[in-house]
């Protein structure tokens, strides 16, 4: 078993409830999210809800620096083995669904994509549209989340949100299936 692996188990064992998923992203649907996320190694990314790292390899893998790769955990443990495998990457440990709150002022405005994996299906509305403002607040004129989950429907209620949306893809994890969707303002 890879160390990232029996990091996430250790972590969704110490507090299921932190850790949005059952099971890690694999090496195929990173490389695939980051196919959908990456248009240039100009981008900056920031990745909330990073986990373990398994997109951010993937971003990396497909052309981006790391020093143009953002990320926010809350599982400090997890925060730590992010530093220690990015170390060029800015590395936040705190609540991803308020980035604004997190990343230092000279990067806002920077910001070409959010990509998110976070539980965002299952948020009220105001939670949604507090956490899309917030990361939208940070990008430069052309906001753009992409969000991956495992439901075949949009995750972000877009339409009270005004938000216009597309499925990007479609892939697996394991035995569980997860679309890619992206969203920007209408």
């Amino acid at each position: 078993m890879r160390p990232e692996t029996r990091l996430f188990f250790r972590r969704w064992l110490a507090n299921p409830g932190q850790v949005a998923s059952l099971y890690p992203s694999s090496d195929k649907l990173s490389d695939l999210i980051a196919s959908k996320v990456l248009r240039s190694e100009e981008d900056f990314v920031l990745e909330v809800g990073a986990g373990t790292g398994s997109i951010g390899r993937a971003l990396v893998r497909a052309g981006l620096p790391q020093n143009r790769l953002v990320m926010i955990e809350l599982d400090e443990p997890m925060c730590a083995a992010l530093r220690e495998e990015f170390p060029e990457s800015l590395v936040v440990a705190g609540d991803a669904l308020r980035p604004s709150a997190l990343i230092p002022q000279e990067l806002k405005g920077r910001v070409t994509t959010c990509v998110s994996g976070l539980p965002i299906l299952h948020y009220k509305l105001d939670r949604q549209r507090a956490f899309v403002e917030d990361v939208f607040s940070l990008m430069d004129a052309s906001p753009r989340l992409v969000q991956y989950g495992n439901m075949p429907r949009p995750p972000i209620a877009h339409r009270p949100l005004n938000l216009s949306v597309r499925r990007l893809g479609f892939g697996w994890s394991g035995v569980v299936p997860h679309f890619i969707w992206e969203f920007s303002p209408a």
